[in-house]
């Protein structure tokens, strides 16, 4: 890497950093990445070592921070790196340490909006449930991890698929919706 490169990786990083600063996002330390989305009304708090990666030159995956209410919290543990994910956060999304998260993903803790013909009800705060991801999980391509969802330790979701219900540590997971395909051992 050249002199410019390094000045220019440099500088979006600085850039990084203080759009997670106005946003009043709670960082430890060495967050990476460029063009990340923040939309906080919450608390969102990034552990060290976290990569906010987007795509938007040549692919539209974009990785993206939302809380919406006061009360919703989106945290990020260590050494995570979300590649074009989306997080949206009514309540609690968790992710914990050593997690990777491929182009494409959403982590969604609600339905996004209430089923009604009424457009008042509708547009009333939608049912969420907290979204819990263990430690050292590996999520798969355009995969979406729904609102109530746990998954477990050592998990491995496979690219496309819709996790519904929780996932059980040291296990493969994949489809529509997503079934257990194998456990996973050393």
């Amino acid at each position: 890497m050249n002199m410019f490169e390094m000045l220019i990786k440099g500088y979006y990083c600085f850039l990084t950093f203080l759009k997670l600063k106005f946003y009043h996002v709670h960082v430890t330390s060495n967050v990476r990445g460029k063009k990340a989305y923040i939309y906080n009304k919450g608390t969102i708090n990034l552990g060290s070592k976290v990569h906010l990666n987007s795509f938007p030159n040549g692919e539209c995956f974009r990785t993206g921070l939302q809380t919406l209410f006061s009360d919703a919290v989106i945290t990020i543990g260590n050494d995570c790196i979300l590649n074009g994910t989306m997080v949206y956060a009514n309540e609690k999304v968790i992710i914990k340490d050593n997690c990777l998260f491929g182009p494409g993903t959403v982590i969604c803790d609600n339905d996004s909006h209430r089923i009604s013909i009424d457009p008042v009800i509708r547009r009333q705060k939608p049912k969420s449930s907290p979204v819990i991801i263990e430690k050292n999980v590996w999520i798969g391509r355009k995969s979406l991890i729904l609102k109530g969802v746990t998954i477990g330790e050592n998990s491995i979701v496979a690219a496309h698929s819709v996790v519904t219900k929780d996932v059980p540590p040291n296990t493969l997971v994949a489809g529509n919706p997503a079934k257990i395909i194998m456990e996973i051992h050393d």
